[in-house]
């Protein structure tokens, strides 16, 4: 009288295993999705540092230093690399192609002390950079308006807030209408290379051959690229600085597209 019954058992049996089935796929589904998520979320986050990287470098670029380029660094209107120059340090000039004292080769430009110490031997000064309208040279080899970038070779003293830096060379040609002369003292390549995005950097000199100026393989910004490429916004009111962007992000079946514009905030 206080026992179950065969058929009892039998039916608690069923319906326990019908509840664990149930509830084995409820929790199955419920991991796949927190799965999914993190995955997506994942994706997104290396994604946006990259494209935040980029952005935040390329906005603080010299102005017409930007190229885009193929493997091999041949200029393009869209390609898998983009190549710029940081600017290292910035400010206004009171004096240009001024003779330099005690030397008959040497020119200085004479500028507010800038805030961060310009370094001889390594910084190269650039004044209003506009490349020439070909598009096959660097600022480093012409300008449209003439001669605009030299390597410093001296830097005075602070005198009552001014500062003396010397280069050689012949004149810069391209005269600031603002007054304004730029530092970098590195080149910057951002490169799709298969399903990642590298960042490769090397001094400014020489600029070309690519094998010769860029180490052979970049630091990795992103993976999971499934396409990717840069391009320039020839349409746009200016061209020359700005570029746009197309990624495509995939992982574990998830894709996050990337089409995006980005400009430099920088004028000569």
């Amino acid at each position: 009288m206080r026992g179950f019954t065969l058929v009892e058992l039998v039916m608690v049996i069923l319906l326990l295993g019908i509840m664990a089935t149930f509830s084995s796929q409820f929790i199955g589904i419920g991991t796949q999705i927190y799965g999914d998520a993190s995955s997506r979320e994942q994706l997104m986050s290396d994604a946006r540092f990259a494209m935040e990287r980029l952005n935040r470098e390329l906005h603080d670029a010299v102005p017409g230093s930007e190229r885009i380029e193929d493997q091999d660094g041949n200029w393009l209107d869209q390609g898998p690399c983009l190549r710029f120059w940081p600017i290292s340090n910035s400010g206004r000039y009171l004096a240009l192609n001024r003779p330099a004292s005690g030397s008959s080769s040497s020119l200085e430009l004479v500028m507010v002390a800038p805030p961060v110490a310009v370094e001889q031997k390594k910084d190269w000064l650039v004044v209003f950079p506009q490349p020439i309208s070909s598009g096959t040279q660097t600022i480093l080899d012409r300008c449209d308006y003439g001669r605009c970038v030299a390597q410093v070779t001296a830097v005075g003293p602070v005198i009552s807030g001014a500062q003396a830096i010397g280069y050689s060379g012949a004149q810069l040609d391209g005269l600031s209408p603002g007054s304004r002369v730029y530092f970098a003292n590195q080149q910057v390549r951002y490169c799709v290379e298969g399903s990642t995005l590298t960042r490769s950097i090397a001094p400014i000199a020489p600029i070309a051959p690519i094998g010769a100026s860029l180490p052979a393989q970049g630091v990795l910004m992103a993976d999971s690229l499934r396409t990717g490429v840069f391009y320039r916004e020839t349409s746009a009111f200016n061209a020359e600085g700005e570029f746009g962007v197309r990624f495509v992000f995939e992982r574990r079946g998830e894709s996050v597209t990337f089409n995006h514009k980005i400009g430099v905030f920088n004028v000569p």
